[in-house]
C-alpha cells in the first residue's frame, strides 16, 4: 500500500492533532499516525492556556465541547499547600487568571482540562487519524519525504512533502533525523497514581487544581481533574532504590492513605506510571523537510504548565509557512524561521520552568526539612505550633506568586528576523517574572484581542491561510497589482476598537501573519511594499511556468 500527501504527522497527542487541524484549515492533506491504540487514557498535561485556545479558535476547532468540559475556575483556581490532603491549609495562591475580566484580553481564557480528556475532543471527522500504526523510519528525496509505518495489518509506506514528528519526548523521528537534545535527561522522577475518588468533601472549602502535601513522610502533590471523579497523587521516586514493579495496587494504595488526613476515604486505584523531569531542547528543530513539534522538540519541567501550550504555538507557527510555500507565494527558505522564531521561545520557557521548580525548594527550607524524615517531621511539627516561623514558611509560598501567574509569557512573546519588519520602537523583551502582558501592536507581537461584536474578536479577522492588511474603517488598502506574488486578505477594523484597542493613527494599517503575529505597522501607504519585502516573496513567473521548491 502507498499513499502521498502534503504532510504526515507522527504523533496524536495534543501538538499532533492540533497540526492536523491547522492543515485542514490550510487546505494541506495530511495523515495522523499514531503508535497507541487509541488516545490518552490517563491523566497528563491539564493546563490550556489562553493563547492555546486562541489557536484552536483560529484552527476551526470546536470549542464548545471543549469549553464545556475545562474544570469551572470556581474548582480549579487555587493551589494549596496542606500538611495532607484534607488537613490543615498551611498557604495558599491563585492559580492563573481564569475570571471573566481576562475577556478583556482574550476571548477564551486559561483553563484546566486533562489531556485524556483533550484529546478525544480534538478528533475530527474527516481527519485521518491511524491508531496502533507505528512510524518506522523515512528516507528523504528532492521532493519529499518516503515514510514507512508498521500497521495492524503489516508494513506500508506514505509519501508525504512534509515530515511533522510529534511523537513525544522519546522522539523516534528526532532519533531518526540525527538531533540531540541538549541539557538535562533527569533532574528528578515521580511515580503518578492515578486515583478514581470524589474528594469534594475532603477537599471541602478548599478546592483546587494543585495541592501540595508538605508532610515529610508523605511529601507528594494531588493533581484534580475533576474533584469529584479523577485525581492523580504525583510521588518522589528514586529508580536506583525503587524498581518501578513495586508500585502496585496495594503499594500506591498505602501512598495515597499517607497523604490523606483521614486515611480511611474510599478511593480506587486506576493506574500508575513514572515520569522524569527534564530541561532539554532539541539542537535543531529541522532535518530537511523534516520538523520537530511539541515534546520532540522541547522537554520542561512542569513548573509552569508550558509543554502542551508551546506545542501548540510551535505548529501554530510552522503550518502556515508550509501552505504558504506549496501555494507559491512564500520562499522555500522562509521554513527555516520556524526554528530562529519558536526555539528562543522554547528556551524562554524552559528557563522560567527550572526558575518556578528551583524557586520551590524555598518552602522546604522555611520550614527547616532536612535529609532525615523523622527530624523533618519534628522540624514540621515545631513551625506550625510557633506563628513567626510558619509566617516565615507562609512567605515562601507567596514569593512562588510568578509560578502560577505568567501570562505575560503566555501572550507576550514576539518574534524578530526576516518575516518581521522592525519599526523602531523598543522591543518586547521577556524578562523574569514574565507575569504581565501588556498589549501592543508593536511588529513581532500577537495581535491585540478587542470585541468587535457579535461575539467575534480582532483575532477573528486574521485569515489563517494568507497575510492580513488591517486598516481602520473608512479606509481603503490600494488594490494589488495584477499577478502580485504575495496573497493578502483586505479587512476594516471597526473605529471604536482601532482606536481604544489598537491606539493607531487612521492613515497607519497592520499586517499580520496568518498566526496573528503583527508582521508591519506603518503608513497603509506602504502596506504593499512591506507586504512584498515582509514575505520575500519568490519572483513573479509566467502563466504555465513551474515554481521552484525547496
Amino acid at each position: 500500500m502507498s499513499e502521498s500527501v502534503d504532510v504526515v504527522i507522527a504523533g496524536a497527542g495534543p501538538t499532533g492533532l492540533t497540526a492536523a487541524h491547522l492543515c485542514h484549515r490550510l487546505g494541506l492533506s495530511a495523515i495522523v499516525v499514531e503508535r497507541r491504540e487509541g488516545p490518552r487514557r490517563a491523566p497528563a498535561a491539564h493546563a490550556v492556556n489562553a493563547r492555546t485556545f486562541e489557536i484552536w479558535r483560529q484552527a476551526g476547532v470546536d470549542m464548545g465541547p471543549i469549553l464545556d468540559a475545562a474544570l469551572p475556575p470556581d474548582e480549579a483556581d487555587m493551589v494549596r499547600w496542606v500538611t495532607k490532603l484534607g488537613g490543615d491549609v498551611i498557604g495558599s495562591l491563585p492559580y492563573e487568571r481564569q475570571g471573566d475580566e481576562m475577556l478583556a484580553i482574550t476571548p477564551t481564557p486559561l483553563r484546566n482540562l486533562s489531556q485524556h480528556r483533550l484529546e478525544p475532543l480534538l478528533l475530527a471527522a474527516e481527519f485521518d487519524v491511524r491508531y496502533g500504526h507505528v512510524w518506522v523510519g523515512a528516507v528523504e528525496t528532492d521532493n519529499g519525504v518516503e515514510i514507512e509505518v508498521e500497521g495492524p495489518e503489516g508494513p506500508y509506506r506514505l509519501g508525504a512533502k512534509y515530515l511533522l514528528g510529534a511523537d513525544g519526548a522519546a522522539s523516534a523521528v528526532r532519533r531518526w533525523a540525527g538531533i540531540d537534545m541538549i541539557g538535562p535527561r533527569t533532574l528528578q522522577s515521580s511515580v503518578m497514581v492515578h486515583i478514581g475518588a470524589d474528594f469534594r468533601a475532603v477537599v471541602d472549602k478548599h478546592a483546587g487544581v494543585l495541592h501540595w502535601v508538605v508532610d515529610p513522610a508523605a511529601g507528594g502533590t494531588f493533581i484534580s481533574h475533576g474533584a469529584d471523579r479523577e485525581w492523580v497523587y504525583n510521588h518522589p521516586w528514586d529508580p536506583e532504590t525503587q524498581p518501578i514493579e513495586t508500585f502496585d495496587d496495594e503499594s500506591c494504595s498505602a501512598l495515597v492513605r499517607a497523604a490523606l488526613a483521614d486515611p480511611d476515604v474510599d478511593f480506587d486505584i486506576l493506574g500508575a506510571s513514572t515520569w522524569h523531569m527534564s530541561a532539554q531542547i532539541a539542537e535543531r528543530y529541522r532535518h530537511g523537510r523534516t520538523f520537530l513539534i511539541g515534546d520532540a522538540a522541547h522537554r520542561f519541567p512542569p513548573t509552569g504548565g508550558l509543554g502542551l501550550n508551546t506545542g501548540a504555538a510551535d505548529v501554530h507557527n510552522l503550518v502556515w509557512k508550509l501552505a504558504g510555500v506549496e501555494a507559491g507565494w512564500l520562499a522555500p527558505e522562509m521554513l527555516d524561521t520556524y526554528e530562529t522564531e519558536r526555539k528562543p521561545v522554547a528556551r524562554f520557557n524552559c528557563d522560567q520552568s527550572m526558575l518556578n521548580a528551583m524557586k520551590m525548594t524555598e518552602i522546604p527550607a522555611a520550614f527547616g526539612f532536612v535529609d532525615d524524615v523523622a527530624l523533618s517531621t519534628e522540624a514540621m511539627q515545631a513551625t506550625l505550633a510557633d506563628p513567626q516561623r510558619r509566617a516565615a514558611v507562609q512567605a515562601a509560598i507567596a514569593n512562588q506568586a510568578t509560578h502560577f501567574d505568567l501570562l505575560g509569557l503566555q501572550l507576550g512573546h514576539s518574534y524578530d528576523g526576516p518575516l518581521v519588519i522592525p519599526d523602531g520602537s523598543e522591543p518586547i523583551v521577556l524578562d523574569e517574572p514574565a507575569r504581565d502582558y501588556e498589549p501592543s501592536t508593536r511588529p513581532g507581537g500577537r495581535l491585540p484581542h478587542g470585541w468587535i461584536g457579535d461575539g467575534r474578536s480582532t483575532l477573528d479577522l486574521i485569515d489563517p491561510e494568507i497575510p492580513t492588511i488591517l486598516v481602520r474603517e473608512g479606509h481603503e488598502v490600494q488594490a494589488a497589482e495584477p499577478g502580485s506574488p504575495v496573497p493578502f486578505a483586505a479587512v476594516a477594523c471597526p473605529a471604536r476598537v482601532w482606536d481604544e484597542t489598537f491606539g493607531l493613527g487612521p492613515g497607519t494599517c497592520l499586517i499580520v501573519r496568518p498566526d496573528q503575529h503583527v508582521a508591519y505597522r506603518g503608513p497603509a501607504g506602504d502596506a504593499l511594499t512591506a507586504l512584498q519585502q515582509c514575505f520575500a516573496p519568490i519572483p513573479p513567473v509566467s502563466p504555465g511556468e513551474p515554481r521552484s521548491r525547496c
